[in-house]
């Protein structure tokens, strides 16, 4: 029912079915024009969110985001 494993330098807990899957719900990762990560223009929201994930080994997906706007297939 949960796993146990190493994230961002600290051991934490999550839901067996759910380990993994994060990106699959995230809004940013639809792709976001704007989720550019490990880019000096990434979006403001996603980096504050990733940084509040490194601070408290967390994984957070973004459902809802009043900055979205659907990447341009490219």
């Amino acid at each position: 029912m949960f796993d146990k494993y190493e994230h961002h330098g600290n051991m934490v807990t999550v839901r067996s079915d759910l380990k993994g899957r994060h990106a699959e719900f995230c809004l940013c990762q639809t792709p976001c024009k704007f989720f550019k990560p490990g880019a000096e223009d990434n979006c403001p929201v996603a980096q504050a969110t990733y940084k509040n994930c490194v601070n408290h080994g967390l994984v957070t997906p973004v459902f809802e985001c009043p900055k979205f706007e659907e990447a341009d297939d490219e």
